[in-house]
């Protein structure tokens, strides 16, 4: 089945510049660890967050769109497990790009 999606990499020296939050995606962390490979950013390994996000994944597709995906919490929630989250921030500047996410995470993980 081909991708409705261009190739996409993951990676530290994605630069993404602060990018409006598109939206909220529900899913396991293991759905994102199949898709995206491990977090590129987490405080597990020292890394610093301006939030309270502790893990993310920063991707770029072929065509130049840039996301970064967060975990997402309530305030005052002070889980710091990030592998236990189940709703994580989108961020871009292209719906289009948020699409292609979602639908790469359905891919990755046919079975739910």
């Amino acid at each position: 089945m081909e991708k409705s999606y261009p190739a996409y990499r993951t990676g530290k020296n994605i630069q993404i510049k602060m990018a409006q939050q598109m939206g909220i995606i529900e899913c396991n962390f293991n759905h994102l660890l199949r898709t995206f490979g491990r977090p590129n950013y987490n405080r597990d390994n020292g890394d610093e967050f301006d939030g309270l996000e502790w893990c993310a994944w920063h991707i770029q597709f072929e065509s130049g769109e840039l996301v970064r995906i967060t975990d997402s919490r309530q305030f005052g929630n002070m889980e710091n497990d990030y592998t236990k989250c189940n709703q994580w921030k989108v961020n871009t500047r292209s719906e289009k790009a948020y699409e292609w996410i979602k639908q790469a995470i359905r891919d990755s993980n046919p079975n739910g």
